[in-house]
């Protein structure tokens, strides 16, 4: 389909569309998705909405954001799914064996390709994009945002220009598209000095993701359950692996839905090889992450400088209901914490419509209106 509506240049003939390409990063080629609108699906006065960029979660592929990014896309908001490492298109490097480069998988890595990502979505849309990640894909966010408050904290500065001023957001040409199937990393260094913020994103959505371990001896317990999972995936087989995952507590609320969706979440499971989830376990796993306090403290940061943070959670999901109380508490209000109805821990796929609804909110806060004339 993309084929026929993509021209050179990126000029989009649709209303809507999706297509899986690849952007390249220091050697590993992520895998990448866009949901693009028209000329005929802008906002009023031509102005832009703020793109989205999702990350999905474990074992998911650009494709677990098709429902809600197909609906926001015809709500006039362009959406660009990332894949993680060792996922969908970015399933190896170039043909090759993950084991070869394990550090591919590295959590930190991740980040700086996502914020790299970010940075050329926000340069050729003219806006900086809604960061949403969810689960695994809300840890490599995580991750992401350390690295930029990082960056602010040593001199760094919130340019707040590229993020939203009225030139940034000034009525342009629809036919100018993001076009990454080339970018490499010449292109993401000779467009720092356009994109020059610390922070490229301008809003930043996590759906139930884990903030980190509390202390050492948590990072400890964390890092012996992610590598037992590595050696249990390597051992049994994806198949047999992903019976017991979808056993999990965490996903009794999927047990719920239609038959159909769930052999499509099995069938995405299923996609992927057991090297690769062992490495995203052992590399990029819950261990890895900053501790918790690092987390709630970047997260705040963003918050003061004037990036709004959101956390939701399904409050048929205790575990990170919990978790999303308690940063409720211990970021004092600064993130903007929901626990949305009738969904358990992966919302975008038990409630797409209050999720993209709920983007939408967040979009339009990011969003300034027309400049008058």
């Amino acid at each position: 389909m993309a084929s026929e509506v993509l021209k050179k240049g990126g000029e989009v003939t649709s209303e809507v569309w999706g297509e899986t390409r690849g952007f390249d990063f220091e050697g590993m080629r992520f895998g990448m998705k866009a949901w693009r609108a028209s000329a005929s699906s802008a906002r009023e006065g031509g102005a832009l909405s703020a793109p989205i960029v999702l990350v999905h979660g474990f074992a998911q592929q650009a494709s677990t954001w098709d429902k809600v990014a197909l609906s926001l896309s015809r709500a006039s908001v362009e959406c660009f799914a990332f894949e993680l490492a060792g996922h969908g298109a970015g399933a190896c490097f170039a043909g090759g064996d993950p084991a070869e480069r394990p550090d591919f998988f590295d959590l930190c890595f991740q980040a700086r390709a996502l914020l790299a990502f970010c940075r050329v979505v926000a340069r050729d849309a003219g806006v900086a994009p809604v960061l949403v990640g969810y689960s695994m894909g809300g840890r490599v966010a995580i991750q992401a945002a350390c690295l930029a408050t990082d960056d602010l904290r040593d001199g760094g500065e919130l340019n707040r220009i590229s993020l939203r001023s009225s030139v940034a957001f000034a009525p342009c040409d629809r036919a100018r598209r993001l076009d990454v199937a080339g970018a490499c990393q010449r292109d993401v260094i000779a467009n720092a000095a356009r994109m020059s913020a610390a922070v490229p994103f301008s809003a930043l959505v996590l759906e139930s993701a884990g903030l980190g371990p509390a202390d050492t001896a948590s990072r400890g317990a964390l890092r012996e359950r992610d590598f037992a999972w590595a050696a249990r995936v390597r051992g049994e087989g994806v198949s047999a692996f992903m019976d017991w995952w979808a056993g999990l507590p965490l996903f009794e609320s999927q047990r719920n839905l239609p038959v159909d969706q769930r052999e499509r979440l099995r069938a995405g499971r299923l996609a992927n090889d057991a090297e690769s989830l062992a490495l995203s376990f052992e590399q990029a796993g819950a261990h890895q992450m900053p501790l918790r306090c690092e987390s709630i403290r970047a997260l705040c940061e963003l918050s003061r400088r004037g990036v709004p943070v959101s956390y939701l959670a399904g409050r048929l999901d205790a575990k990170y209901c919990k978790v999303l109380a308690d940063l409720r508490a211990d970021s004092h209000d600064a993130v903007s914490c929901r626990a949305v109805p009738c969904a358990g821990h992966n919302i975008h796929l038990e409630q797409p419509e209050a999720f993209g609804a709920i983007l939408e909110e967040v979009v339009e806060s990011c969003t300034p209106k027309p400049a008058a004339p």
